[in-house]
């Protein structure tokens, strides 16, 4: 979906083009984001809320490489359900999440990630820690 050539002008693509690829990174990161879940045993993590997605990406060429950048602040409300055998929910939590900086220069693992703690009436979360 990321066009990896310059613009006629470029020959060879040898100069430095920079072209924004941000309307489709944001439409694929809402997309992305608004699918996840994650189960594990009886718990579901899902994605209640995309707060916001602020931030640019952008595709470079320089000497025929093609180099993408992106830098991303992403804040997110999630919900955590915990079911029964039956399938019955039990007991259910809610929370923030918060990105402050998502970008191509770090590795995935070296992204903060902020987790606020919300509604737990049913003391989801010791349970969850056990």
């Amino acid at each position: 979906p990321i066009a990896g050539t310059g613009s006629v002008w470029n020959t060879n693509s040898y100069h430095w083009e920079e072209k924004s690829v941000a309307a489709w990174s944001n439409d694929t990161l809402r997309a992305t984001i608004s699918a996840f879940s994650h189960t594990m045993n009886d718990a579901t993590l899902t994605i209640s809320e995309i707060v916001s997605i602020n931030g640019e990406s952008s595709v470079s060429i320089r000497k025929g490489k093609k180099i993408i950048s992106f830098d991303y602040n992403i804040a997110l409300k999630w919900k955590v359900v915990l079911a029964d055998a039956d399938g019955s929910q039990i007991a259910t939590m809610d929370g923030k999440y918060d990105l402050p900086e998502v970008c191509n220069e770090d590795e995935v693992d070296e992204w903060e990630v902020r987790v606020e703690y919300g509604n737990d009436e049913q003391n989801l979360r010791s349970m969850l820690d056990q």
